[in-house]
């Protein structure tokens, strides 16, 4: 099953679109380390965050070109991204729980 253009165009255009927030969530990781430098909580949500990124990109690449792959592979594909998306948003979660500890800690301190 070959796509034609017009779906290829949609699947890149709704990829772009689907791939913003996190774009802009990798930018603001990025943000935060160049203004507090490199503290563990930082290089954990921003390499979350790209990885995150990538895979995302990496699913529209492959729903893209489905049809060259194959079913098969096309599915081993996905379980190999979804395997590292999963890394990414736990490696994101846990640096934004130290963030956020690290804040509430910070806050406490200084209301005394």
């Amino acid at each position: 099953m070959e796509q034609n253009i017009i779906e290829v165009i949609k699947h890149i255009f709704l990829g772009i679109i689907t791939s913003i927030p996190q774009l802009v969530i990798t930018i603001l990781c990025i943000y935060y380390i160049i203004k507090v430098g490199l503290k563990t909580e930082g290089v954990l949500v921003t390499t979350g965050s790209i990885i995150s990124l990538l895979c995302g990109i990496s699913n529209i690449v492959g729903a893209t070109y489905i049809s060259t792959l194959g079913a098969d592979t096309y599915v081993t594909f996905i379980y190999f991204v979804q395997g590292f998306s999963f890394l990414g948003s736990v490696l994101f979660v846990i640096g934004f729980f130290l963030l956020i500890k690290k804040t509430i800690k910070y806050v406490l301190n200084d209301k005394k």
